[in-house]
């Protein structure tokens, strides 16, 4: 009696297509028109705020198309075939699509601009956060320089600074390799001045020790208080070290420390601490 009051009662529910539009893990895209045609009959509605959307379907076979509001993309079809639909079913069909992101400001190092730097966004999309943003992480290729920033949810054109952090000497998870290491005044990097044949040995030798053991790296070293300035003649040696020394760009790590020599840009050979 009551597996048969079940399939009574299954016969008498509407079948349902459900589903949701909007970024894989991310934002929903709110107010997506999608429609759903079976035969001579067609229902359309709007996706709501979460990009989810719900229909009451009639039997058999169907096509689903979804009309994308401005600033989201798809790189998928935005139609298909829904398989047919008896009372009692419920078929799901989600749409993944993306928005589109305009980020357009400078970035920032230790308050002054940074030019010349080789952006990559890294993140394009991930989850919101419980305030509904989303974060992009912003990375420098040279020197390496990481910043975040906060973006809403869905489709955006902003104008908006990027903050860098250069992470002090101390804080890293690195130790001094006893060798000798190699400095230059940040001036004679920003205006080009050619390498003297002990400046270039002193740093096809560093080049070379790097390559000796996988834990080894090569960190770029400036006083604090040059940050902007040791940036950018890091991004100079690093063009070098990962150009005719042919360093690979992982094995680099660009940081402040006290200890630095004023005015001038150290290259020093680290290794990965052991974990504790």
């Amino acid at each position: 009696m009551g597996l048969l009051l079940c399939l009574l009662l299954s016969a008498t529910r509407p079948a349902i297509v459900e589903g949701r539009v909007g970024e894989r893990g991310g934002a929903g895209a709110p107010f997506a028109q999608v429609t759903l045609a079976q035969g001579d009959r067609t229902q359309v509605v709007r996706t709501g705020s979460d990009g989810k959307f719900r229909f009451r379907a009639f039997d058999g076979g169907a096509t689903l198309t979804v009309k994308l509001p401005q600033g989201w993309t798809s790189l998928e079809p935005l139609s298909r075939t829904v398989d047919p639909a008896f009372p009692g079913d419920t078929i799901r069909n989600d749409f993944v699509v993306m928005a589109r992101r305009v980020l357009r400001g400078r970035l920032m190092l230790a308050g002054a601009p940074l030019p010349g730097a080789q952006v990559t966004a890294g993140t394009i999309t991930g989850a919101t956060d419980a305030q509904g943003l989303f974060v992009i992480e912003v990375g420098v290729d040279a020197p390496p320089l990481a910043g975040r920033v906060e973006l809403p949810a869905g489709p955006c054109d902003l104008s908006r600074d990027v903050t860098l952090f250069a992470p002090d000497f101390a804080t890293l998870r690195l130790e001094r390799v006893p060798q000798g290491g190699a400095e230059r005044a940040i001036a004679d990097w920003l205006y080009s001045r050619r390498l003297g044949e002990q400046d270039a040995a002193r740093l096809e030798r560093l080049a070379a020790l790097v390559a000796l053991a996988p834990d080894f790296r090569l960190a770029m070293i400036a006083p604090p208080r040059e940050v902007p300035s040791g940036a950018r003649a890091a991004a100079l040696l690093q063009r070098y070290l990962t150009g005719p020394a042919l360093v690979p760009r992982e094995r680099l790590i660009f940081a402040v420390a006290e200890f630095a020599r004023p005015g001038h840009l150290g290259l020093i050979l680290t290794r990965l601490q052991e974990p504790r």
